[in-house]
């Protein structure tokens, strides 16, 4: 027979081997939900860093079916896919840290609905960028000459 001693030995020592296995798979989860948002930190910084300094409509068309795509598999899954990538593995998204710092400076949604507010952020995306693609259409068109002093403009 066991004694009771080593009952308990073996219990503490399994008890511990599993909360080192759990902080280990808790540590990966917070890595990998860590990657997933840096990609999303630096694809929304490529999105607006191209819409801002570029000028060529092959890029701004890009730019528009890639907000495209994202915003029908915001309506395909109900939500972006980083952001639930986000929410899996750190159970708290970028989306989420967007909204408590608007709340911080008193702008209030009237809808508690993620899906709805990324819609509508996409909507006004693709329209700033759809708009300066017409504009610069409408500039070659006349001829206008847009300035580019220090090589700003792509």
């Amino acid at each position: 027979m066991i004694s009771k001693e080593k009952r308990k030995k073996n219990i503490s020592k399994s008890s511990k081997k599993e909360n080192l296995e759990s902080t280990s798979i808790s540590f990966n989860r917070q890595i990998i939900g860590t990657i997933y948002k840096y990609i999303h930190f630096i694809l929304v910084f490529i999105i607006g860093f191209i819409t801002i300094f570029n000028t060529n409509i092959n890029h701004l068309c890009i730019l528009l079916t890639i907000i495209s795509f994202d915003a029908l598999s915001i309506v395909v899954l109900h939500g972006c896919p980083l952001t639930q990538l986000e929410k899996k593995y750190l159970n708290d998204s970028s989306c989420d840290e967007y909204i408590h710092f608007l709340k911080k400076i008193n702008i209030l949604y009237k809808c508690n609905h993620v899906f709805e507010r990324q819609i509508d952020l996409l909507i006004n995306v693709w329209t700033i960028i759809a708009l300066k693609c017409l504009i610069i259409i409408f500039f070659k068109t006349f001829n206008f000459k847009i300035t580019n002093y220090n090589n700003l403009y792509l």
